[in-house]
């Protein structure tokens, strides 16, 4: 296939505007701040944690571990904490309201929240977090002609929170390690 002489430039110029707009974007970003974010980092020495709810089998908990185990950290059961650090989930709350109804009454629209409140304690007793609290919510619809899916689309969305939950207590956890 032969490109006119007439394309050759075209093509030039939408490849290296295609690396100008990339370079362009890349600048920017790196400019105001912006960074991907990364993994939970634990500082040098940090030793081992403990995470302890009310319900030792809580979803939240158990990912929780099993995040920083990843990062290195050695997890150890709550009745085995004894000098080292602590994660303590003191409140982990659901809720679910309905945000919009039709003329039937039936809920159409509906809303989940979910609420954790928590403290970091290191190995030598210092609170490094006190009572911190991170409430998440979505938002969907609530379809009343499948009302048997509605069970299903509930725990989608509780799982996600719950995911989300995690990543939002490791990063207030790594940002705490880190100021020292």
């Amino acid at each position: 296939m032969h490109t006119s002489s007439r394309s050759r430039p075209l093509l030039r110029f939408a490849r290296h505007g295609a690396w100008a707009l990339a370079l362009a974007v890349a600048v920017l970003l790196a400019g105001c701040g912006f960074a991907p974010r990364g993994a939970l980092k634990l500082p040098e020495g940090f030793g081992a944690i403990a995470v302890s709810t009310a319900d030792p089998h809580s979803p939240l908990a158990e990912g929780l571990r099993r995040e920083l185990r990843r990062a290195g950290a050695p997890v150890l059961e709550a009745a085995d904490a004894e000098g080292a650090a602590k994660l303590v989930i003191t409140a982990e709350v659901w809720s679910t309201r309905a945000l919009a109804v039709d003329a039937f009454v039936a809920t159409r629209e509906v809303e989940t929240r979910y609420a954790v409140s928590f403290d970091l304690i290191d190995a030598n007793g210092r609170r490094r977090l006190e009572q911190q609290r991170i409430e998440l919510s979505r938002d969907y619809l609530y379809d009343v002609v499948e009302a048997f899916g509605n069970p299903g689309e509930q725990e989608i969305v509780q799982d996600e929170l719950r995911r989300d939950m995690q990543a939002a207590i490791l990063r207030r956890v790594d940002i705490a390690l880190r100021a020292d």
